[in-house]
C-alpha cells in the first residue's frame, strides 16, 4: 500500500533568527513521507542561503527563489509544484509538534476527511505560551457543519497553518495576491469544497506572534480586508437560503469590532473619522444579530453596544486591553 506524500509550503522572508526552529521541527516530524517547499520571497537576509544549505541536508526540501510579492504569493508558488496528496502551510516563524502531520493524517485517513485542524499555543516574544484551545475534543463534521462552524469561529478559525488538507481542494484556487487576511479570503471557497473536516483535541502548532505582527499592529486601510472576505460569508448563507446567517453576522461583526477598537487605540479617530462613521453605522445595521446571539460572548455583546451608543473611546480601550490580558494570564 502507497504511503500517501504531505506536501508542506514554507513562505520565508526576514525570519533568519526563527528558520532554524521552524526547520528543525518539520525535520524532525515522525511523519517521513514528506515533500518541504521552502518558498524564499526575495528575503535580504541570510535566508536564501539557509534554504539551500538546508537542501544539501535533505533531499525532501525544494527550493524556490523568487522576487518578493507577499504571503499569498510565496503560497502559490509552492502549491505549483506540489507533488503531495497532501498539504500544509507552515509559516517561517513558527513551528510544530513532532506529531503535527501524523496526527493531521492519521485522523484524515481514519475519518475520510478532506481537512483536518488541531488546537495551538500562542507564544510570545516573551517565550510565554498560551494555550489558544478552540477544539475540545475530537469531532467530524460534514459540509454544512464545517460552513457553520468556520463561519461561527467557535471551534476553530481561518488560519491554515493549523490544518492538513487535501491537495485536490486547492485545484484552480489561489490565495489571494497583495491582500491583507488571506487565510480568511481562502476559508470559504475551500471549506465549500469539502465534503468532510475533522476536529482534533491537540496543540500541535506554535503560533509565533511578533509585536508588531497584522494582529497586533494598528490600523491601516487595508485591514478593512477583512469585512470583505466575512460580507462574501453573509452573501452565501443568502445564496444557500439564510441557512448561515447568524454565524456569517457573528464573523462580520466580530470584524468591524476589531476594527474599531485598532482606530481607538491608534488615537486616530479623528483622522479616520469618515471610516469610524461607516463602521458604526455597520454595527448598527447588524445589530439584530448582536444580542441573543450563543457565538458571540457576553463581554463581546457589551462593548459593541457601547460603540454603538458612543461610549467614552479611551475608557472602552482600556476596558478591553484588560480584559484581553486577565484571557492571557489565565
Amino acid at each position: 500500500m502507497r504511503t500517501p506524500k504531505v506536501s508542506i509550503i514554507v513562505p520565508i522572508y526576514k525570519v533568519e533568527k526563527e528558520m532554524d526552529r521552524c526547520i528543525k521541527s518539520i525535520l524532525n516530524q515522525t511523519y517521513s513521507n514528506l515533500e518541504i517547499i521552502l518558498v524564499n520571497d526575495g528575503s535580504p537576509d541570510k535566508c536564501p542561503e539557509m534554504c539551500n544549505d538546508y537542501a544539501e541536508i535533505d533531499r525532501r526540501i525544494k527550493v524556490i527563489h523568487k522576487r518578493n510579492g507577499g504571503l499569498s504569493d510565496a503560497r502559490n508558488e509552492g502549491l505549483k509544484i506540489a507533488t503531495g496528496d497532501y498539504i500544509s502551510f507552515i509559516d517561517s516563524d513558527d513551528w510544530v509538534a513532532d506529531v503535527f502531520i501524523e496526527c493531521l493524517l492519521g485522523s484524515l485517513i481514519e475519518t475520510n476527511s478532506d481537512i483536518a485542524i488541531c488546537n495551538y499555543y500562542l507564544v510570545n516574544e516573551k517565550g510565554q505560551k498560551f494555550k489558544h484551545k478552540m477544539v475540545k475534543e475530537i469531532e467530524v463534521l460534514n459540509h454544512e457543519e464545517g460552513i457553520s462552524t468556520l463561519f461561527a469561529q467557535q471551534k476553530f478559525g481561518c488560519m491554515v497553518c493549523t490544518k492538513l488538507y487535501k491537495k485536490n481542494l486547492f485545484n484552480n484556487l489561489e490565495f489571494p495576491k497583495g491582500k491583507l487576511y488571506e487565510d480568511i479570503a481562502i476559508s470559504l471557497p475551500i471549506f465549500d469544497r469539502a465534503k468532510q473536516s475533522v476536529l482534533i483535541n491537540k496543540e500541535l502548532y506554535y503560533y509565533f506572534q511578533h509585536e508588531n505582527s497584522i494582529v497586533n499592529s494598528g490600523f491601516n486601510i487595508h485591514k478593512l480586508d477583512m469585512l470583505k472576505y466575512t460580507m462574501k460569508m453573509i452573501s452565501y448563507s443568502h445564496n444557500h437560503g439564510h441557512k448561515y446567517d447568524v454565524e456569517a453576522e457573528t464573523f462580520y461583526l466580530k470584524s468591524l469590532m476589531m476594527i474599531l477598537l485598532q482606530i481607538y487605540q491608534d488615537n486616530s479617530s479623528k483622522k479616520e473619522k469618515n471610516i469610524v462613521r461607516y463602521l458604526k453605522k455597520e454595527l448598527i445595521s447588524h445589530k439584530k444579530y448582536i444580542w441573543k446571539n450563543k457565538y458571540i460572548e457576553p463581554r463581546r455583546q457589551f462593548v459593541m453596544y457601547l460603540m454603538i451608543y458612543n461610549f467614552p473611546i479611551k475608557l472602552l480601550v482600556i476596558l478591553w486591553k484588560r480584559r484581553m490580558q486577565k484571557k492571557y494570564e489565565k
